[in-house]
């Protein structure tokens, strides 16, 4: 079957192009860019943010890589001065995603999550958070391409080499879907499944409407989803999967999903999302909540 996937990938990118004409403005901050991909400045920028992981394991970060109120950028959407990783030894991002005991955020010290690793791509703030809502709410979907793109990338870091996995988005519910139109995970999902050739396997399904998790402390939210999600379909036993989303914030809904995929008889599952949050190292208790997962 792979030597299909070459010629599907191109027919994919014409459809798209056809349905969603490409910016030729990167994405994130409108600047110039060749085929509307990450400009320079904003590939530094979450290059910047790479350094700043400070757990291992669900790879929240230690802070922000310019400002917190709008990093790598100024009013108007010009750039500011460039991009610096602020100091601090570089959370291990290598190959695998092994966590390791000496780099756990409180939270999966407390209570160690059941995927195996997650990487986020910046922190829920400034141009990222921008390009986020676009995505989800002006339903610009052109910007799935270049951002499923920055999660091909993290991913292909993460999971062991030699690894051939399943791409799993996260499900909406049919009330949300209807609502939104379209699932931007499953979007994200299928852009990171074409550009490392793993197959797409959209098999999760959400079987229960849930109330939003917007503003509940971090106890209900990891109760909240219990019990939510469902197989809609056959996976290989032994297979490792790696879950699709676009915000990460206390892990509940990649924490339900995982559980669901490893009763199916996945080994190992690893999480990709777009933007996830700052790590809490002095306190498990409280959680700002995010209005996106």
């Amino acid at each position: 079957m792979r030597w299909l996937l070459s010629p599907l990938r191109e027919l994919w990118t014409d459809f798209l192009d056809l349905l969603f004409p490409p910016s030729r403005r990167c994405p994130l901050c409108g600047a110039a860019a060749e085929g509307g991909e990450v400009c320079h400045r904003c590939q530094e920028m979450i290059s910047a943010y790479r350094l700043q992981v400070g757990c291992t394991c669900c790879g929240c970060f230690l802070g922000a890589a310019g400002s917190r109120d709008d990093p790598g950028r100024t009013s108007g959407g010009a750039h500011a001065a460039p991009v610096t990783a602020a100091a601090g030894p570089p959370g291990p991002t290598g190959r695998g995603g092994t966590p390791s005991p000496d780099l756990l955020c409180p939270h999966c010290r407390e209570r160690y999550p059941p995927f195996s690793a997650a990487r986020a791509v910046g922190l829920y703030e400034g141009l990222l958070k921008e390009s986020i809502l676009r995505l989800k709410f002006r339903r610009e979907r052109w910007l799935a391409r270049p951002l499923g793109r920055l999660l091909a990338a993290i991913a292909e870091e993460m999971v062991p080499a030699g690894t051939h996995p399943l791409v799993v988005p996260v499900p909406l519910s049919r009330k949300r879907l209807q609502a939104r139109g379209f699932n931007q995970a499953e979007c994200l999902a299928r852009e990171l499944s074409l550009s490392l050739g793993w197959p797409l396997l959209p098999v999760l399904r959400k079987v229960r409407e849930t109330p939003p998790q917007t503003g509940l402390p971090r106890s209900a939210r990891l109760s909240n989803l219990s019990g939510s999600f469902a197989l809609a379909g056959d996976i290989p036993p032994g297979t490792v999967a790696v879950l699709v989303d676009d915000v990460i914030t206390t892990g509940s809904t990649a924490r339900e999903c995982t559980r669901t995929l490893l009763a199916a008889g996945v080994v190992a599952v690893y999480v990709v999302t777009l933007a996830g949050p700052l790590c809490s190292r002095g306190s498990t208790e409280g959680d700002t909540g995010d209005p996106l997962f």
